[in-house]
């Protein structure tokens, strides 16, 4: 398995902040295929886990504030799947928290399917319709 690179083609929201947030998931994901090479241990996973947190917290909040403003008509679809997720970012840490240390195999499973449903698919709806309202 190797991590995904980003692409402009294919994962280009034409909007400079929400891209640049996007490519620090792609850093983190890259940083988690370092640590199961590494065989890394349990400080190594707990600073993903984290680091996934964070961005849980800036980019989605982010995304939605400014699909929110511009009253983009998917946002309630983009808010389920922000809660979903969250949900399993929560339930990774949860398994960290019961001592589960080798999920860096499910973590990235996740994040390549989120990356490949979400980010190409669902958060490219959005871009023309921020770019028509002088969002780039």
């Amino acid at each position: 398995m190797s991590a995904i690179v980003w692409n402009r083609m294919k994962h280009d929201v034409k909007v400079k902040l929400l891209n640049e947030q996007h490519q620090k998931l792609f850093g983190t994901l890259k940083e988690l295929y370092t640590a199961m090479e590494d065989k890394s241990d349990k400080p190594a996973l707990l600073h993903i886990i984290n680091n996934l947190s964070l961005y849980v917290k800036q980019h989605l909040e982010t995304e939605e504030a400014l699909l929110e403003k511009y009253n983009y008509p998917g946002l309630e679809e983009q808010r389920e799947q922000h809660r979903l997720f969250v949900s399993k970012i929560d339930e990774f840490k949860t398994e960290f928290e019961n001592n589960r240390f080798m999920l860096y195999f499910d973590i990235a499973i996740f994040l390549k399917t989120w990356i490949a449903n979400h980010i190409e698919e669902t958060d490219k709806k959005y871009a023309d319709f921020l770019n028509s309202h002088n969002v780039f």
